[in-house]
């Protein structure tokens, strides 16, 4: 097969064949689509300790868990890694200095670490920082103190670690940060500065680049951060300071941003995309600080302790520095229970007395009662469902009593008003099956005939999904009754029953699904009829016979633990259903209720997870033996010419977009020739005019899109006919007119109040141009003025947006008053 990228029938193929590697074979922690996991992890301490405190993101005020331990207690130590593993180095334990590197498994953190290849040379007092690939321990003493610096290759992480470009001081009891491109070294000792250098990863062998000091000198202080900021807190002497670098104008003095709330030094520091832990040191010991990047002028927010008192220790995450943490599968084609998709809606389908109907529950408004859209195309009872971000897909079930079918319907989210289209049928027709699935294939695993149980798993390709479903690995236990979910690597079959109830689960691995499922850690209590949904880091089981309202969550990351039990449904049922997206899940139906049967929605939040589910707007119809799965996304559009000005918003349902869209909003002025960006939480609406011409900007908060949008620092010209594009940090603003400009304005969104800054211009003044991007960069191509138009295409680098944009392939043809859009664009979940 020639080298260079592959399709997924070709990787289909290979495997078919035995000629693929199993994800145990082949996967590196260098993967950009690692599975992120929710945690930060503290170790090591002085006196010495060698327990690994971890802080859940989701339920930070909770004391951090204690979890696996370092192969040797120390202290000084260091920490970095990638989305898969953390890597602890270095450190000291009287009177040894030691070169030891331990790997913690972020997905089976309970026992000791591994012990791989050690640093170049025994230091303490270190720092680290790195990417996805690598990582980079600088510096250290005992005296004299290093400038070195030591790179651990993390695909063959036993060698010994390379010695790289040094820093360009010496530094000790120091910190570091960093994104993926880049890392930052700050303050240190032994006599206490305020430098940062900079290792630019792509040119590892040079010595590093002093850039913009901190705002005070210091030592033994912390750093963490995400893509685009470092923030490098606390230190010595008694220091509650937090600076923040700004990675895209990183020659500037770093500015001071809300402090701890408390001063204290020797701590560490690691977090997620959105906010910073700060934990441990003198003389709070076991002290765990929050700083909210996006609000990071406030005091840091005091959270849950360590489970014990420690300085001198070292943190990691696999979610810091902004490394990529999307998942095996790309976010916007993933299932919902996966990763984020935005607001969204669920469907729940079939059920008794046997039905078609197919209920859609609104996430955005899910207290009020569930739309009926178009049925499937058999009626049926205990069926399954599962799908991914474009359809949904019903299989098995029984259309009259004792007549189980093998029938695969399904539905377009795009077009869920009509009849579900048959697809290709299951192996075999069964009932009370389950189902589960990622980006690409749907799994349907387990059921019953009259004469039969099934551990048959069937595999829909969705790409080929009118031929009949493939049948892999087997359950290792048949059973009818039982539920399914997961995430993208891995699915979940747990309950059921033959005569005797199960708690067994069941994980099929899908890189090797051939293979017989392995049993993992049981629910903590046997049942069948159950029910199951989840997000991308924790599965929910719910109800089940005989009637129970007991929820349980599977911690993907500690699977082989009997499941814990969470709170539970607001009332006793089985033949339940269950889908939700990234912050929720909702089971609706179920049997028995005093009338019969639910039409109850219950809906577990995530987030609180232990407190009883909501009941929230109803299904249609009451019913139970129904299926249920879900999906994403809308689009804003704003402003513009019809009988007159208007600020009108009108809102796409990408799930339903043939109805005439949705006003929301308004923006605040009439207006037109206007541009916009944003990310996943808010739109932003610049320039314009009518009656004149605006530098106003407006935010539209996407989860209360009916108010009129919030007034925001202004453009730093009044302009109209430019264009908008960003990523998920930061939106830039490019031309217009009255000029033509060239000028371009960049937007912070986590400091969205203060006239925005001009950034490197255009390389040619011009109006009426387009936009679009990616996480990286921005093209501005076309433009006027007419009749003049232009083909030229200019390339903004957001990690140097101050150098005017470089000109790229032009257009095929010149023009102006285009339109341009981009998968990539603002750095969505891709």
């Amino acid at each position: 097969m020639p080298r260079g990228i592959f399709r997924l029938k070709q990787v289909y193929e290979e495997q078919l064949s035995g000629n693929w590697s199993t994800k145990g074979d082949v996967w590196n922690t260098s993967s950009p689509f690692a599975k992120a996991h929710p945690f930060g992890y503290f170790a090591g301490s002085d006196p010495s300790s060698s327990t690994l405190d971890r802080i859940d993101y989701s339920n930070d005020t909770a004391t951090a868990a204690v979890k696996g331990q370092l192969s040797l207690a120390r202290a000084e130590l260091a920490a970095t890694g990638n989305a898969d593993f953390g890597y602890f180095g270095g450190g000291f334990n009287f009177p040894n200095t030691y070169s030891t590197v331990d790997r913690i498994d972020y997905s089976n953190d309970t026992g000791t670490t591994s012990t791989k290849g050690p640093l170049s040379s025994a230091t303490r007092g270190l720092s680290a920082t790195g990417n996805s690939s690598f990582g980079y321990f600088a510096g250290g003493g005992p005296s004299p103190y290093r400038s070195s610096v030591d790179r651990i290759d993390y695909s063959s992480d036993t060698d010994t670690a390379s010695p790289k470009g040094p820093l360009s001081p010496s530094r000790y009891l120091f910190a570091a940060t960093g994104n993926a491109d880049f890392g930052y070294f700050g303050g240190g000792g032994p006599s206490a500065v305020s430098t940062v250098d900079r290792i630019d990863y792509s040119n590892d062998t040079a010595t590093a680049s002093a850039k913009g000091p901190l705002s005070v000198a210091r030592d033994q202080l912390a750093a963490t951060g995400n893509a685009s900021f470092g923030y490098f807190a606390g230190g010595a002497p008694g220091k509650s300071t937090i600076d923040r670098i700004d990675y895209s104008n990183d020659t500037a003095d770093a500015p001071a941003k809300g402090p701890l709330s408390a001063a204290r030094y020797n701590l560490a520091a690691t977090g997620s995309s959105s906010f910073g832990y700060v934990a441990g040191g003198y003389p709070s010991k076991s002290k765990v600080d929050r700083i909210d990047y996006s609000n990071d002028t406030a005091t840091a927010a005091t959270k849950g302790p360590l489970s014990v008192n420690r300085i001198y220790l070292a943190a990691s995450s696999s979610q810091a520095n902004g490394l990529p943490q999307t998942t095996l599968f790309p976010a916007s084609s993933v299932r919902d229970n996966v990763v984020p998709q935005g607001t969204d809606f669920g469907y729940f389908g079939g059920g008794t007395s046997i039905h078609s109907l197919v209920d859609r529950i609104d996430y955005s408004n899910d207290t009020a009662t569930a739309v009926e859209k178009g049925p499937l195309s058999v009626v049926r009872e205990g069926l399954a469902a599962t799908g991914n971000a474009s359809f949904g897909y019903f299989g098995g079930g029984d259309a009259h009593p004792g007549d189980e079918v093998s029938t695969v319907d399904r539905i377009d989210y795009s077009n869920d008003t009509a009849t579900a289209v048959a697809k290709g049928p299951l192996s075999a027709a069964r009932r009370y099956l389950s189902g589960t699935g990622n980006a690409d294939f749907g799994y349907f695993g387990g059921g019953k005939t009259p004469l039969s149980n099934f551990s048959t798993v069937d595999r829909i390709d969705y790409s080929n999904d009118t031929a009949t479903a493939v049948a892999k690995g087997p359950l290792s236990v048949a059973r009818r009754g039982l539920s399914a979910t997961g995430n993208a690597s891995f699915g979940y079959f747990g309950g059921g029953q033959i005569g005797i109830e199960y708690s067994t689960v069941d994980r099929i691995d899908y890189s090797n699904d051939t293979a017989t499922a392995v049993a993992k850690g049981p629910l903590s209590a046997t049942r069948s009829y159950l029910t199951a949904t989840g997000n991308a880091d924790f599965g929910y089981f719910g109800g089940g016979e005989p009637a129970k309202s007991i929820v349980e969550r599977i911690d993907y990351s500690n699977d082989t633990a009997t499941a814990a039990a969470k709170g539970p449904l607001s009332n006793s049922k089985q033949k339940v259903s269950a889908t939700g997206n990234a912050s929720f899940g909702y089971f609706g139906g179920g049997w028995p209720a005093p009338s019969g049967a639910y039409s109850t929605v219950d809906r577990i939040d995530y987030s609180s997870d232990t407190a009883t589910a909501s009941v929230r707007g109803p299904l249609s119809l009451a019913r139970w033996g129904l299926a249920a799965t879900g999906n994403s996304s809308f689009g804003y559009f704003a402003g513009g010419v019809s009988s007159g000005y208007t600020s009108v918003v009108d809102r796409i349902d990408y799930g339903n977009d043939t109805p005439t869209s949705l006003v929301k909003g308004p923006l605040s002025n009439d207006t037109y020739y206007l541009a916009a960006t944003g990310n996943q939480n808010f739109g932003y609406f610049g320039g314009g005019i009518y009656p004149s011409v605006f530098s106003t900007v407006e935010r539209l908060d996407y989860n209360n899109d009916t108010a009129t949008p919030v007034v925001k620092g202004p453009l730093s010209v009044a302009r109209y006919g430019l264009a908008a594009t960003g990523n998920e940090s930061f939106g830039y603003f490019g031309g217009g007119i009255p000029g033509p400009f060239s000028t371009v304005d960049r937007i912070d969104y986590s400091s969205d109040t203060g006239t925005t800054p001009t950034k490197g211009p255009l390389s040619l003044a011009r109006e009426y141009l387009a936009a679009t991007g990616n996480e990286s960069f921005g093209y501005f191509g076309g433009g006027g003025p007419g009749p003049s138009t232009f083909s030229t295409v200019d390339r903004v680098d957001y990690s140097n947006d101050t150098a005017t944009a470089s000109p790229k392939g032009p257009l095929s043809v010149a023009k102006y008053v285009l339109a341009a859009t981009s998968a990539g664009a603002n750095a969505l979940p891709q």
